[in-house]
């Protein structure tokens, strides 16, 4: 016969805990409401439960007994049973006191601290009130960080949209290595305590930190080869410099080939009034967005035949609406049969900037072969097909 399950103390701690991992026990301290004296409902004998396990009840209600004290009172109620006559059970527990509560779960002092912590984040930054009791438990697992945390708070408030790198900041007790690793967190602080003008709303998640909060961004950089000696510059014909210098370039080309695997880039063939790109994945076409010299250029893209690759390429034409892709058709994907591999993060998603035949080729990556996204990898494809 299987033991009946009953609310034991250690139910009604596992209660608590969940209170508290929910943060609700911490805005409780900081701001008292109607929760204490908290009261909680006991799963206790039914009638038929009672008849049945009757002894295993009685030892039920004197565990409650045992339990009883300054910061748990049962309350008891007395029942009327047919055959086994009065008894008296508990029927639920109540809580006086947060703090009763807290000492239930062992949680006194990590209450102490955050109240601590609170007090003087908000003291130095009263902006950040809410912030702290939305997340009490972020607060108090970021103990050992706030100090670098509030001085970097407190240099950003008073150098709004500095125009400096990172790495550049002079913050007494702060290694600029601890701002680039917290961005994501800096971000949301900063976004309650700066005002509307220094922060570009546009400019969202990590990566974009530098643009929200006005810090110099490390240049993003291209990599080009000029295939046609006539059109190398200062005699080089393997270049990598700044975006927005390559925007400005304004190069007489005819021709502009961006091909996403580095080996096949290096050995590419001479081709009159032509150049290669190196390309770089998600990002290429917002590199190349300020390059609208490129718009009277014939612009061909080579990337891999896998859902990415395709994406990519209708991603890219958001900037370049008139660029054609280069050996990523169906005749190409069948003839490497051979070459197939497997896609391990397939992207299935629309692609509306797709042709028609491209559009076939993202249908078959999934459906040729049931159970598997099939792709075939750029370096894979024979380089006399280029």
């Amino acid at each position: 016969m299987s033991q009946p399950r009953w609310t034991r103390l250690s139910d009604i701690r596992r209660q608590l805990e969940r209170r508290w991992q929910k943060g609700d026990l911490l805005r409780a301290g900081e701001q008292p409401d109607d929760t204490f004296p908290l009261r909680l409902v006991l799963n206790k004998p039914t009638a038929g439960g009672l008849l049945e396990h009757f002894h295993d009840a009685r030892r039920w209600a004197t565990h409650w007994q045992n339990a009883a004290g300054q910061d748990l009172v049962p309350e008891w109620r007395t029942v009327n049973h047919r055959q086994l006559g009065r008894n008296t059970l508990p029927v639920a527990v109540v809580i006086p006191t947060l703090d009763a509560a807290l000492r239930q779960i062992g949680r006194r002092d990590d209450a102490r601290r955050y109240q601590t912590l609170a007090a003087d984040i908000i003291r130095r930054f009263p902006l950040l009130a809410h912030w702290c009791r939305r997340k009490p438990l972020k607060v108090l697992a970021l103990e050992a960080q706030w100090p670098a945390l509030l001085a970097t708070l407190e240099w950003m408030a008073q150098h709004p949209r500095p125009g400096l790198y990172i790495r550049q900041l002079e913050i007494p007790g702060v290694h600029t290595k601890f701002i680039e690793g917290n961005r994501g967190l800096l971000g949301e602080l900063l976004d309650q305590l700066l005002p509307e003008e220094a922060i570009d709303r546009d400019a969202t998640g990590a990566r974009r930190f530098e643009q929200r909060y006005g810090f110099r961004r490390r240049p993003s950089r291209l990599r080009l080869r000029l295939l046609d000696s006539a059109h190398r510059l200062a005699g080089l014909d393997d270049i990598e410099i700044p975006v927005e210098q390559f925007a400005a370039l304004r190069l007489s080309v005819s021709r502009v080939y961006i091909v996403e695997n580095d080996i096949t880039a290096l050995a590419f063939p001479p081709t009159p009034s032509a150049l290669v790109i190196f390309g770089q994945g998600y990002g290429i076409g917002h590199q190349l967005a300020d390059a609208h010299w490129l718009k009277d250029k014939e612009v061909l893209y080579w990337g891999d035949i896998d859902t990415h690759g395709l994406r990519i390429l209708s991603q890219l034409r958001n900037t370049l609406p008139h660029s054609r892709s280069l050996l990523m058709d169906t005749a190409t994907l069948t003839d490497h049969r051979h070459l197939w591999g497997t896609e391990p993060s397939p992207y299935t998603g629309e692609l509306p900037n797709l042709t028609a035949d491209e559009q076939t080729v993202y249908y078959l990556l999934g459906t040729l072969e049931p159970g598997r996204h099939l792709r075939l990898e750029q370096e894979h494809i024979k380089f006399s097909a280029l």
